[in-house]
């Protein structure tokens, strides 16, 4: 049985991108939901760069990569995250727990065998779980040794210099 959570009613909230990368697209595709994806209102970027005194200075060109869309889709992630719930939900053992914390790890003989969690009808484990908790602080990555201090692009941390 698979499991999601989320710690809200709902997905629609601004706290995170609005993009889809073609990395995404690419599984989105192996998993035969690509073309109901781009079904949805979306916008697509094929390159990036800057304009300098009129002139464009392209920094990146997103065609040239080995996969089937070579563009960056930008769509409010709360439709992405509605369409993938949608899509999970067709498999009867998949499970969206929606106003749910992950609190910490079950580990069994030392090892992360899943995630502790707090719902409004109490506390419960998961066994098989995605924790994409997105947060500065997660309960559950650093003790899982899942990440340390990254460094971002120049303001892309909010000046902050790390995610």
């Amino acid at each position: 049985m698979g499991q999601g959570r989320g710690k809200h009613k709902d997905f629609l909230r601004d706290s995170r991108g609005d993009t889809i990368h073609p990395s995404t697209l690419e599984v989105m595709h192996e998993l035969g939901l690509l073309d109901a994806l781009l079904a949805r209102p979306h916008e697509k970027m094929h390159e990036a760069g800057v304009e300098i005194r009129g002139r464009f200075l392209k920094a990146a060109d997103f065609t040239h990569l080995p996969t089937r869309c070579g563009f960056i889709a930008f769509m409010p992630q709360w439709h992405f995250l509605d369409f993938l719930a949608e899509a999970g939900r067709r498999y009867p053992g998949f499970h969206l727990r929606m106003e749910t914390e992950a609190t910490g790890l079950v580990e069994e003989a030392g090892r992360v065998a899943g995630l502790r969690a707090a719902a409004p009808d109490g506390p419960f484990d998961i066994r098989a779980a995605a924790a994409a908790d997105g947060q500065q602080v997660s309960a559950v990555a650093p003790p899982a040794g899942l990440w340390g201090r990254r460094r971002c692009a120049a303001g892309a941390c909010g000046g902050r210099g790390s995610c």
